[in-house]
C-alpha cells in the first residue's frame, strides 16, 4: 500500500512540475490522484511520529488512578510497548529536550505497569535510585504491538545510546 501511495505521490510531484513550468500534463486527473496519495503518504507519517505518548513521572503517577470506579487511569490502560525513562541531574526550562544524564529503554506486555514498577522500587535498581534521589525523570512510552517489540526496543536503544547508561544488552532478547 505505502508503495502505490509512494508512486502516486511521486507522479503526483512529476505532474505539478510540469503544471508549474507551463507544460501541459497528459491527464489532469491523475495528478490530482497523485496529490492524494501525498497527503496519505504525510498522514501516515504523521501518525506514526506521534505514537509516542510523554510524561513527567509526576504527571505518571497522578495519571495512575484517575478515577478507580470508572477504571480511569493509565492503570487500566495496559497494552504491549517499550518505554524509555530519562533521568536529568538539573531541572530543565523545556521538557522533553536533549541533556539527560542516564536512560534506560525497556519492553513489556504491560508498559505503563512496568514503568510504574520501575518508579516504585520493583523495576531496574538504578532508576529507583535516581527517583528516591529525587532527579527530574521522564517518561516516554511507546505502544505497539507485541511483535514488534523487539524491533522497537532495538531502535530505541541505538537512538539514546542507552548501552552506555543503564541497558546492559542491545535489547531484543525476549522470546515470545
Amino acid at each position: 500500500m505505502k508503495l502505490i501511495l509512494s508512486g502516486f505521490a511521486g507522479l503526483s510531484v512529476f505532474m505539478c512540475i510540469r503544471m508549474i513550468n507551463g507544460l501541459p500534463t497528459a491527464v489532469p486527473w491523475l495528478w490530482l490522484c497523485g496529490l492524494i496519495g501525498l497527503l496519505c503518504v504525510l498522514i501516515i507519517k504523521i501518525s506514526q511520529a506521534s505514537a509516542c505518548e510523554r510524561y513527567t513521572m509526576k504527571r505518571f503517577e497522578q495519571q495512575w488512578i484517575v478515577d478507580r470506579r470508572r477504571k480511569k487511569g493509565l492503570m487500566y490502560r495496559d497494552r504491549p510497548g517499550c518505554y524509555v525513562i530519562l533521568i536529568y541531574r538539573l531541572p530543565r526550562v523545556l521538557p522533553f529536550t536533549a541533556g539527560y544524564s542516564n536512560v534506560y529503554v525497556g519492553q513489556s506486555l504491560g508498559v505503563y505497569h512496568r514503568v510504574h514498577n520501575h518508579l516504585n522500587r520493583k523495576g531496574n535498581g538504578d532508576v529507583y535510585a535516581d527517583v528516591r534521589d529525587g532527579k527530574q525523570i521522564e517518561i516516554e512510552v511507546y505502544p505497539c504491538r507485541k511483535e514488534q517489540l523487539n524491533d522497537l526496543e532495538i531502535r530505541l536503544i541505538k537512538k539514546y545510546d542507552a548501552e552506555d547508561y543503564y541497558n546492559r544488552t542491545a535489547g531484543g532478547g525476549t522470546r515470545r
